[in-house]
């Protein structure tokens, strides 16, 4: 299944752009057209993109939250460090808080941020209520060094599936036949993701980024279906390592949602 979202005019004047992102982020229906305009507003430079992205930290959808907490690190405007602030701490959501500490940081050194990488923590092994056990591979096409893309990816499939209860994720370097005895010892159900990070595209000064997640069975691996989502940020006319690293981890974080409804359906 292939996603694809195309944000926003880019004719339009700066504050004409701020103010239709704006509107879009508060009250477009689809919380991906949410992200993307959060995601723009990031890369906007524009003061007045602050006081909505700050608003978004309350969104229903975590993903939108997420985005919208590292925009305003990467907007860099030391008003919305304040916000930031009040958000983390009552936010509950991992991942979302963790977006909140690196812009808050960020924000805090002077400097815009919030795209980082970093690796991922080990994962916990299956507790008592897991029921599903997934294994993560990734492969890198972006151009860029596996040493950037692995750990950033594998984080963000990981934290997004460990968000859900009853799952468990496999920990990197795992054997088939490891992974094969804590199926059957456990009685979980497996499932495999491969991840594919496409190379960036830098196009009429746009950015666009797909990751293609494959879902397979574990340990047989018996392909299930595809997850191709592919996100676009406007006003990035060169190359932006921290809107490209933003644009995966949304990417990876939408295909992990549908794989979580396609286990619900089975």
């Amino acid at each position: 299944m292939t996603l694809v979202l195309s944000l926003i005019p880019t004719r339009l004047y700066a504050d004409q752009r701020t103010s239709y992102l704006a509107d879009q982020l508060r009250t477009n229906e689809d919380y991906r057209v949410r992200t993307q305009a959060a995601l723009a507003l990031g890369a906007s430079g524009d003061d007045a993109a602050t006081r909505p992205l700050c608003d978004a930290l309350t969104d229903s959808n975590a993903s939108v939250k997420v985005a919208a907490a590292a925009a305003l690190g990467k907007l860099g405007k030391t008003a919305g460090l304040a916000c930031l602030e009040r958000a983390e701490g009552r936010e509950q959501t991992p991942a979302v808080k963790s977006q909140m500490q690196k812009s808050i940081a960020a924000l805090s050194a002077g400097g815009g941020g919030g795209g980082g990488g970093g690796g991922s923590a080990a994962p916990p092994p299956p507790g008592a209520d897991t029921k599903y056990y997934v294994a993560i591979e990734i492969t890198n096409k972006s151009g860029r060094p596996e040493s950037e893309i692995e750990p950033l990816v594998r984080a963000a499939i990981q934290s997004k599936i460990l968000a859900k209860a009853g799952y468990a994720v496999a920990p990197k370097g795992e054997t088939v036949a490891q992974g094969k005895k804590i199926l059957n010892g456990k009685k979980l159900k497996g499932f495999y993701l491969l991840a594919t990070v496409e190379p960036a595209v830098y196009q009429g000064g746009n950015l666009t980024q797909v990751v293609r997640v494959s879902m397979w069975t574990y340990p047989s691996k018996s392909l299930q279906g595809e997850f191709a989502p592919k996100l676009t940020q406007s006003g990035t006319p060169k190359k932006d390592v921290q809107s490209e690293n933003i644009l995966m981890k949304m990417c990876v974080e939408n295909a992990v949602e549908t794989f979580h409804k396609v286990v619900a359906s089975l």
